[in-house]
């Protein structure tokens, strides 16, 4: 039987979703029951850039640029970021890693 501490609003505080499948009775503080691969391929960052050459009537010169941040990840790992931090290993408190895209353009006068 499993006996857990039930909160006022009556449903069990900070447990995983398959608390009741893994039949355990007591805290299991050195199990391995959540360890699971977390190998991955990530494309971190990308940078192009082209330089135009001379523009408006050869005062200026210009390039063009454009990055992008966190393109993709490619694992079988169920959390959110293969990439942990933490110390403990957990990664119940982390934000998901934003994508972020942004373009420039360079005048050299």
């Amino acid at each position: 039987m499993i006996r857990a501490i039930k909160n006022p609003l009556n449903f069990i505080g900070n447990a995983s979703t398959n608390f009741l499948a893994t039949n355990f009775n007591n805290n299991q503080m050195l199990s391995d029951y959540y360890i699971e691969n977390a190998s991955f391929f990530r494309l971190d960052n990308i940078n192009f850039a082209y330089n135009v050459g001379s523009v408006f009537n050869k005062k200026a010169n210009m390039r063009l640029t454009a990055t992008a941040q966190n393109v993709f990840v490619i694992t079988k790992y169920k959390g959110l970021d293969p990439e942990n931090s933490s110390d403990a290993g957990v990664d119940g408190n982390i934000y998901p890693r934003p994508r972020i895209f942004s373009a420039g353009v360079n005048l050299d006068f």
